[in-house]
């Protein structure tokens, strides 16, 4: 039997059609990575099955991903939001925030927030955001918490950054004029 890398091969230069509706080159939103960019395609042999695999680069190249063509949606892999989009996303931070419901504990909460994190939708990201920024300046707030605030801050930052052609920062400081953002030791390891 092969191994998975001999079975590998390069496609030619693939189309938009080839590639799940993207093209190489295209600017890409992961829900746990953020933004990338489609590289190419090849096909591997798995259990005795070709596979069409889409690659993305996320990280500044640092992350590859090889999705099945067929699971790329699955995946939650999808082209950046719009500019409108990002204007929704921007108008909920400003609306009121949602506070803890009485009986309901943190770890189901904190599911709630996390699924509305891996979600991918730009407007749910900020309901994180706005329902965990009224308390970012407590001392006491959990680790947990600040890792979820932390981590929905770098989703939202990193994608208005690259839909608005802006700098991360300068993203940061656009959602810090609706909803607070102070530096935390999880920020400053990122």
């Amino acid at each position: 039997m092969p191994k998975p890398e001999a079975a590998r091969t390069a496609a030619p230069a693939p189309k938009a059609a080839d590639l799940a509706g993207f093209a190489v080159g295209d600017a890409v939103m992961h829900p746990a990575h953020g933004v990338g960019r489609v590289t190419g395609e090849s096909t591997a042999t798995v259990g005795g099955e070709t596979l069409a695999l889409v690659h993305f680069a996320f990280g500044e190249g640092r992350l590859l991903l090889r999705v099945p063509r067929a699971k790329v949606t699955a995946n939650g892999i999808r082209r950046l939001a719009g500019g409108e989009l990002i204007k929704e996303a921007l108008d909920v931070l400003s609306t009121t925030p949602r506070g803890a419901v009485r009986g309901v504990t943190w770890a189901r909460r904190a599911a709630e927030l996390q699924a509305k994190l891996n979600s991918g939708d730009p407007r749910k990201v900020a309901e994180v955001l706005r329902d965990l920024g009224r308390n970012v300046n407590n001392p006491e707030r959990s680790f947990s918490e600040r890792q979820i605030f932390e981590a929905a801050l770098e989703r939202l930052a990193v994608e208005i950054a690259a839909v608005e052609d802006i700098t991360r920062e300068a993203a940061v400081a656009k959602i810090a004029e609706r909803v607070p953002v102070a530096p935390t030791p999880v920020a400053a390891a990122a």
